[in-house]
């Protein structure tokens, strides 16, 4: 039979876990598209309250059924470097058009992201700007190794 003090205790366990679970949110990193900050196996872990995104916030996306792990290059309205233009000439498309012909820009509720390691990155570069509503949580620490 349980204990009756035992009841308090699991009823403060249960809604602790599940507090827990609606405010962060634990990842592993695949492969290796952020080395050096972060290895394939390495575990991160990212609030889901997060507020304001800033460049250069290392993220969690939701991408199909897969959780990615990238860097925030580009906030919504922001122009397209000249320099990183052609990088997502395969994904202009995705884009907004500025003044001039050239000019490429991060349309409203999204943002761009790249992997650290960008040989290794499937990132933007390749899916154009995501969502905002994509952002699952803004990664707070990892674990220092694999």
């Amino acid at each position: 039979m349980i204990s009756h003090r035992l009841v308090p205790f699991a009823v403060v366990l249960i809604v602790g876990l599940l507090l827990f679970s609606s405010l962060i949110q634990v990842a592993a990193v695949q492969g290796e598209s952020m080395m050096p900050a972060l290895r394939d196996g390495q575990y991160v872990v990212a609030v889901r309250r997060f507020g304001r995104l800033r460049r250069g916030d290392v993220i969690l996306l939701r991408r199909g059924q897969s959780i990615l792990v990238k860097r925030i290059a580009y906030l919504p309205s922001d122009r397209i470097a000249p320099l990183d233009r052609p990088l997502f000439q395969d994904v202009q498309d995705f884009f907004e058009v500025g003044d001039q012909k050239t000019d490429l820009i991060v349309p409203e509720g999204k943002i761009v992201v790249l992997g650290d390691n960008r040989p290794k990155s499937d990132d933007s570069r390749h899916f154009g700007p995501i969502r905002t509503d994509d952002v699952v949580g803004k990664v707070i620490g990892a674990t220092p190794f694999p």
